[in-house]
């Protein structure tokens, strides 16, 4: 392969990651959820959804595996600039989307709670209501509350 073919094809590469975006979670998913589905179960629901982070924590004594998603909640449209011979703006749907949380027991890997950081921070469990606070805290920081799997 000459320098020149793989100048081409590493350009290429690099241009087709950049367009990667994130695969959102969509109500249908999140429909097949309940507190009795096994973790190998879970992970075939959310399918090829994007883990937008992931966090350790620690709770009265306890540890619980956190996972954060976008949830798709609706489509807004975007103008886009397309050029050919001459450039046009192109409506195209983009999701809207809010933050979607997943609370496992650990080393069960059992099913805590799922939803919106505010629908978990209504939850009645004393044990969502004792993690609520540090999810929230390392959240807001964009860093993990514990070293992330």
């Amino acid at each position: 392969m000459s320098i020149k073919t793989l100048g081409a094809a590493l350009a290429a590469t690099l241009l087709l990651a950049g367009c990667a975006t994130h695969v959102p979670l969509t109500s249908e998913q999140i429909g097949r959820i309940s507190a009795n589905t096994p973790a190998t179960d879970l992970n075939a629901i959310l399918g090829k959804a994007t883990v937008a982070a992931r966090y350790d924590v620690d709770a009265d004594g306890q540890n619980y595996h956190v996972r954060r998603l976008a949830l798709k909640t609706g489509t807004r449209m975007k103008k886009v600039t397309v050029c050919t011979k001459t450039c046009n703006l192109v409506d195209r749907p983009v999701a809207v989307t809010t933050h979607y949380l997943l609370i496992q027991e650990m080393p069960s890997q059992k099913l805590l709670g799922w939803g919106t950081a505010d629908e978990l921070s209504k939850n009645p469990d004393s044990r969502i209501a004792s993690i609520m606070p540090k999810l929230r805290l390392a959240d807001t920081a964009g860093v993990p509350a514990a070293p992330s799997r």
